[in-house]
């Protein structure tokens, strides 16, 4: 399949005039943005076209400064950074599949209620849990080691 470049061209009699337009559309938007950031507000495509409206009086859409290649490079260099989506860890929807059905909301919730935890505290608890566990693993190691003498001394009793 031949993919072809749809792009207009430009009629000669109109090129000036339209890449006139395009400098003053650059213009207005890096005016909005320069506003926008003296007042500490987000740059973004609608607050950029709301603001260009207040200070020009001129209608702008989001797709003008979009096919501005001027503008959408400033808009590009001053916006926020994109959020990025949460994806669930494999090993959260691990936990989800092998919940009981009657236990699956909970699990839900606490993993929720989790979440609104500062990264800190869950990192602190994670490795106190570990060290709990360590030192239970440790008792029971013992307890095994003693049980295992216990029983060679009795078999060596009954020898």
């Amino acid at each position: 399949m031949i993919k072809v470049n749809r792009k207009r061209v430009t009629p000669v009699w109109l090129a000036t005039s339209w890449e006139e337009k395009r400098k003053e559309t650059a213009n207005n938007v890096e005016a909005a943005i320069a506003n926008l950031r003296k007042a500490n507000r987000p740059v973004t495509l609608s607050y950029i076209k709301n603001e260009v409206r207040l200070l020009f009086g001129r209608s702008l859409s989001m797709n003008t400064i979009k096919r501005n290649e001027g503008a959408y490079q400033l808009y590009l260099a001053n916006r926020r950074a994109p959020r990025t989506t949460q994806i669930k860890s494999h090993l959260i929807l691990e936990l989800y599949a092998h919940a009981e059905p009657a236990r699956k909301a909970a699990i839900q919730a606490r993993v929720a209620r989790l979440r609104r935890h500062p990264k800190d505290d869950l990192v602190a608890r994670l490795m106190r849990i570990e060290e709990s566990l360590i030192e239970q693993m440790e008792v029971a190691n013992r307890l095994r080691e003693k049980i295992i003498l216990a029983n060679d001394v009795r078999q060596q009793n009954q020898l």
